[in-house]
This record gives C-alpha cells, sequence and structure tokens, in this order.
C-alpha cells in the first residue's frame, strides 16, 4: 500500500489474553497491522488462529473473560481500547461496520427483515420514518435483492442463505461506514451465491472507498479479492504482503503449508473388488416432490420438484460426487438413500434388494449396512452424550455386547486418528474437525458398505479439511467402501470423487468421470459452476485445478 496513504486503522503491538485454563495464554500476541483507506485486507488462517478474536476486539465486542492485555487500536486518531462503552457504541455500525458469518444466527428471527434495519437506522439518529423507509428500499435494491418493496417485509428464514448474507450487508453499510469487517461471509454458501456476494462486496468497496478487513480461511476467495494478505498462525502475524506475493512467492513454511493443503490430495484408484459386476447402489426413476400450503384461508399448494427421474448407479468401492447448489437435490436424494424420506416414484436398490419390496424386519437388517456423515456435526452429535456412549449406542442396539461395542469404537478413533480418551468427552470439548471425525468414526462404526457424505468437509479450514479428505480417502481404501459424496464444490469433487454427477433443480444434467466433468464439461451449468469457484484464475495458474 502507498506509504502517503495514512492508515484508516492502526493496530499496534497487540496481546489478547484468555481466560485462566486455556489452552494457550494468548488468543493474539503481539500483533502490529494496518488498514488503509480503498483497499481489501485479507486475514487468513485456520480455527484458533486469533482472526475472529481480532475483529471481535477492534469491534469492542471480546467475549466474557478475555481481554486486550497490551497494545492498541486507533481509529480516526483515537485508542479504541480506551473509549467508553456509550463512546464505542456510537462508533460501532456507523463508523465501522461488521457482516458477520452465520447471518442466521446474527439476525433476529422474530422481526422482519425492515424491523431490523429501521432499528440499526433509529439507533443512530436518524428520526424521521419516511427517511428510514427510503433508505431500506435502496439499501435492499443497492444489494440486488429481488421485490425489495416486498421482500423488507419478510422473516430471515424465509429468505434464502444468500439473501440473508445481503441483508447482513445491507445492514451494515445503512450508515456508509469507513471500515467494512467481513468475518467469513461466504463459508457455508455455494459458489455461485458466494461468486455473487464477493462481487457484491467488491463493487460496494470499489464504489464507496471503503477499507475492508475481510476474514476467511479459502486462498480462492484471496486470490479474487484481496489486495494484501496477512497470514495469522496461533494468534501471531507470521507473514503479510501484496496479495501477488503472498499467493506465489509465500515466505513463511506455514502460509505454504495453507496453499499447499487447498489441493494437496493425491488419489489412488482401488483395485476392483469383489461382486464389482453388481453395483453396491442403483437409483432407477426416482422422483420427489415437496408440497407446502401457502395461506391460511386460500390454502394454494405450492410444489417443489426436488428430485426428477433420478438414475444413477454406484459400483463397488466407488466414490461418486453429487454436485450443485443450495436447492438442486442433491442432499434430499442422499436422505431418500438413507431412508430419511421416501420417494413418490422410481426404485432404488441396495446390493440388489428393492427398498420398497423390504418387510420391516429385513430393512432393520440392511440398515446399519447405509451411514451418513452429516454436514454440522456440532448438530448431529448430542451434546448431553459422551462420546463412548455415542460411538457404543447403536451397536448395542443392533446386538454388539458392551464390550465388542467399546472395542469398536476404541478402532474406529484410532482410525480417524482420535485419542482413546476422547472417549470420556463431550462433543463441545473438540474443535470443529475433530467433531467431524467423530461423525466419520460414528458412521463407521457399524461397519457399512455405503456412506452418504452430506457436504462432510465445507464449513472446515482448509487445512482441517484436506486432512479430513485424506482420512475419507484412506478409509475408503482400507475397508474398500462405496461412496456418495455431496457437496457444492467441484473442487473438492475433483479430488476425492471417481465420478461426478451435476445436479439442478432436481434433475441430474451431466454425469462422467471426474476428469472430464472438470477438463471438458458438456453442460453449460457445469461450465457456470466451474467458472463461479472461488480464485479459479489462480488455480489455473498454478496447475492447482485439473
Amino acid at each position: 500500500m502507498n506509504s502517503v496513504l495514512k492508515p484508516v486503522l492502526e493496530i499496534r503491538d497487540l496481546d489478547i489474553a484468555l481466560p485462566e485454563g486455556a489452552d494457550r495464554k494468548l488468543a493474539v500476541g503481539n500483533l502490529s497491522l494496518d488498514l488503509y483507506p480503498n483497499e481489501t485486507l485479507c486475514v487468513v488462517g485456520e480455527s484458533g488462529s486469533g482472526k475472529s478474536l481480532l475483529v471481535t476486539a477492534i469491534m469492542g465486542l471480546l467475549p466474557y473473560g478475555t481481554s486486550i492485555a497490551r497494545g492498541s487500536i486507533r481509529f480516526d486518531g483515537r485508542s479504541l481500547e480506551r473509549i467508553t462503552e456509550s463512546e464505542y457504541r456510537r462508533i460501532r455500525g456507523s463508523r465501522i461496520a461488521m457482516v458477520f458469518q452465520e447471518p442466521m444466527s446474527a439476525l433476529n428471527p422474530v422481526l422482519t427483515v425492515f424491523e431490523q434495519m429501521d432499528e440499526v437506522l433509529r439507533a443512530h439518529g436518524v428520526n424521521d420514518g419516511a427517511t428510514r423507509r427510503q433508505r431500506i428500499v435502496e439499501l435492499l435494491t443497492a444489494m440486488g435483492l429481488p421485490d425489495p418493496e416486498v421482500l423488507q417485509h419478510a422473516y430471515p428464514f424465509r429468505l434464502s442463505g444468500g439473501q440473508r448474507q445481503r441483508v447482513m450487508i445491507a445492514m451494515a453499510l445503512a450508515l456508509e461506514p469507513d471500515i467494512l469487517i467481513a468475518d467469513e461471509p461466504t463459508t457455508a454458501l455455494d459458489v455461485t451465491t458466494q461468486k455473487q456476494i464477493l462481487e457484491l462486496l467488491a463493487r460496494i468497496q470499489k464504489e464507496k472507498r471503503l477499507a475492508v478487513l475481510f476474514i476467511t480461511h479459502d486462498f480462492g476467495v484471496v486470490a479474487d479479492i484481496a489486495d494484501r494478505v496477512a497470514v495469522m498462525q496461533h494468534g501471531e502475524l507470521v507473514e503479510s504482503g501484496p496479495v501477488e506475493t503472498v499467493l506465489n512467492q509465500p515466505r513463511h513454511a506455514y502460509t505454504r503449508q495453507l496453499i499447499d493443503a487447498v489441493h494437496g490430495l493425491s488419489r489412488e484408484a482401488l483395485p476392483p473388488s469383489d461382486n464389482a459386476d453388481r453395483p453396491i447402489l442403483e437409483v432407477i426413476g426416482v422422483e420427489k416432490t415437496y408440497i407446502t400450503h401457502v395461506g391460511m384461508i386460500a390454502r394454494r399448494k405450492r410444489e417443489v420438484r426436488a428430485l426428477d427421474h433420478i438414475n444413477l448407479t454406484l459400483k463397488r468401492g466407488e466414490t461418486i460426487g453429487l454436485v450443485g447448489e443450495s436447492g438442486s437435490g442433491k442432499s434430499t436424494l442422499g436422505q431418500v438413500i438413507v431412508r430419511l424420506l421416501k420417494e413418490d416414484a422410481g426404485v432404488i436398490r441396495f446390493d440388489g434388494e428393492d427398498f420398497s419390496a423390504m418387510s420391516p424386519k429385513r430393512f432393520a437388517q440392511i440398515r446399519p449396512r447405509i451411514q451418513m456423515i452429516f454436514q454440522d456435526p456440532t448438530a448431529s452429535l448430542n451434546p448431553r452424550h459422551k462420546i463412548r456412549r455415542i460411538l457404543t449406542e447403536t451397536q448395542i442396539i443392533h446386538g454388539a455386547t458392551p464390550g465388542e461395542a467399546l472395542a469398536r469404537a476404541r478402532e474406529m478413533l484410532d482410525l480417524v486418528r482420535l485419542d482413546h480418551s476422547a472417549l470420556d468427552r463431550y462433543p463441545h470439548e473438540f474443535s470443529g474437525g475433530q467433531k467431524q471425525r467423530i461423525g466419520i468414526a460414528r458412521a463407521l462404526v457399524l461397519q457399512p458398505s455405503l456412506v452418504i457424505a452430506d457436504e462432510a468437509v465445507s464449513a472446515l479450514d482448509v487445512s482441517i479439511q484436506a486432512q479430513v479428505l485424506e482420512l475419507l480417502l484412506e478409509i475408503r481404501k482400507r475397508l474398500k467402501l462405496s461412496m456418495l459424496f455431496i457437496t457444492h464444490d467441484l473442487r473438492i469433487a475433483a479430488q476425492v470423487c471417481d465420478r461426478i454427477a451435476v445436479m439442478r433443480r432436481g434433475a441430474i444434467v451431466e454425469f462422467d468421470d471426474s476428469a472430464a466433468v472438470m477438463g471438458n464439461p458438456q453442460h453449460d451449468y457445469t461450465t457456470m459452476l466451474l467458472d463461479s469457484m472461488p480464485g479459479k484464475d489462480w488455480f489455473l495458474k498454478e496447475g492447482r485445478l485439473s
């Protein structure tokens, strides 16, 4: 950044102390960083690197038990760590605004979009109601939201993930701040929505000449939007510089490790398994329609074709990727296969047997052989049960003795590289990556033949993501598993899948070997997904995208 410019935000020698008993003394240590007007600075690091606590310190929102132990955060000539809470409230939102990672958590579920945006404007002195109403419609229009006059009266749960994130951005920009902080705002979004949000932020940054502090773990995002990059590890700044230098000539070993982890997988083809001529799974002409009733009086029906005549065959020991945007039907297909949902039409055969022709007793015998790894391990693991119970309970239900179940649980912990001491801990005591490993172990304790992995790595840091993917590949090889891998990221699918099925609006629009789908897509929608991937040009330049 041009040294003539004066930083809009100056951080000097910052230490953020953690509570007693934490795994380290400081969340952030001896950190110095500048943010300049009209630039996007990306702060990159894994979970636990201190990047999120850094931005909460800037916002004056440090959680209970943490505190600024040393150093300063200067904005507009003032040290923010020294001002009163009432002074902070005047700055927060009006001069420094933040877009949070999970808009459904950040938005109030019982207030409409209008009520929440109106509250922001009133809190900062916009007293005229007509002015506020006009400003809200202007902001929603600027975000590219459809029919803002109507949408402003919707509740958050009525909006898609991308629409909720646009509302969060609109609220953050309502008072035209000098600094916009975005904390992982696109992590859980599919690639096309992610591209739209990133383009929106880049356009706003350019038009308003904002200083943007963008927190991410995705180097594809960094390649697309950053002017400068700061890399954090264990609370320390280990490398910073212009984006081209950091991405293409990283100096620090940790930066090189993060970049290599983006696509450092090597996948070996599995040898043909026994009975390879008979597929483990056949999906023939499967259809599923969701019907909802709209309105209390007219009771109009709204029909959504979630699965439209799906045909799919999964061989033994094979991994097929189901790729598509949110709403494409890929998760519905996974849930139909594991029988969490019932198809409306079509046939599903598992190991040659038709599900619809099975008796309840026979299905109960088959059920342990089909398991699922869920997207959110925090939500799918019972917070009141220790890992011992989580890994043994289903085994005992299906006939194992307590001793056999415990031995198998320990074996699975070894397989996912977790210590046996994990058995006596609760889910909240583990990191996101560790919880996902427990979710994998739970899926494998019943020795399944087929595993459905539903967005199993989408919310993980890039290095943890690489570790979990390597683990899945290793397990697949050792146990000769068949896997249906559901994801919105074609890059990940290309690394772990033998074949890829691209889904759009409930239908499979392209189905071929991974290399063919990535290198020579036949459908316009597949091409659009590939073009939407963050950092595509950088990946191609670096030879990281085949």
